[in-house]
């Protein structure tokens, strides 16, 4: 198999998304931790804080390259992501979600696609024809998803274009997938030609139990919300109390992984 040195995360979440706690020099500090080359910045309905790392890791002349993304909510409550791309998304429809990503020369990917909650193929397989039209990539391992729906994605979508994800909201998610993929010259041809099924890949991942269900954060907070709730002048405090208890309990770095895909 060809050398393949070149660690790719596509499935990143930061202090710019709703639910994501991750600051953006904490962000920079584990990617290299990790050994990230490149790490694709993918918050809930926003570029902001795609952009402002960028033009962050670019001031600190990091050796990290950034991607540009944002996984989008659609009106159906689905979510949508598109890499690569110039401007926030703005339709809220799959196929003309597709079409303008496709217009300002962004990839599309489909993350987490058999979830329950918000995947595009939760509801059926209607969706595929379109999807496998405009050659729109599957997560067929999110680190976030339960056993079951990765198992579920590997199956029915690992002959089609699949990647790999961490959908990290905290730092120690970061690492719990990774591409490891082939370079060939710049960042755009290398990730495309890996995503177009077009070079070789692995894909890891962190090793699942069979009836492991979804990555949940905070359980005992949410079980007990309907009878206690935090005051909310004390939620920032809350939150980054828990942000710093998980990633102590759960470690922050390299994690171990197996391998989910290969492709030679």
């Amino acid at each position: 198999m060809p050398d393949l040195t070149f660690k790719l995360e596509l499935h990143c979440h930061t202090v710019y998304s709703q639910d994501g706690l991750i600051p953006l020099d904490s962000l920079a500090r584990v990617a290299q931790r990790i050994g990230l080359n490149a790490i694709a910045i993918t918050d809930h309905d926003t570029m902001e804080g795609a952009q402002e790392f960028q033009r962050w890791v670019k001031a600190q002349g990091l050796d990290l390259q950034v991607i540009p993304g944002e996984e989008k909510t659609l009106s159906d409550g689905t979510h949508f992501i598109g890499i690569f791309l110039k401007e926030p998304i703005v339709s809220g429809d799959l196929a003309s979600a597709i079409t303008e990503i496709e217009g300002q020369g962004g990839l599309c990917l489909a993350p987490h696609p058999f979830r329950r909650k918000d995947g595009v193929l939760r509801n059926g397989m209607e969706p595929l024809p379109l999807l496998q039209k405009h050659g729109v990539a599957f997560e067929i391992y999110n680190a976030k998803s339960s056993a079951a729906d990765n198992q579920k994605a590997r199956q029915l979508l690992e002959s089609l274009c699949p990647f790999a994800g961490s959908d990290a909201h905290y730092e120690s998610d970061l690492g719990e997938s990774l591409n490891e993929i082939q370079w060939l010259g710049d960042l755009r041809t290398s990730v495309e030609r890996m995503l177009r099924k077009q070079a070789p890949c692995r894909l890891l991942g962190r090793a699942q139990q069979t009836a492991e269900g979804e990555r949940a954060y905070a359980p005992l907070y949410y079980r007990m919300r309907p009878l206690v709730r935090v005051p909310k002048p004390l939620l920032p405090l809350a939150k980054q109390f828990y942000r710093w208890y998980r990633n102590r309990a759960r470690g922050v770095g390299p994690k171990l992984l197996v391998e989910v895909y290969s492709r030679s």
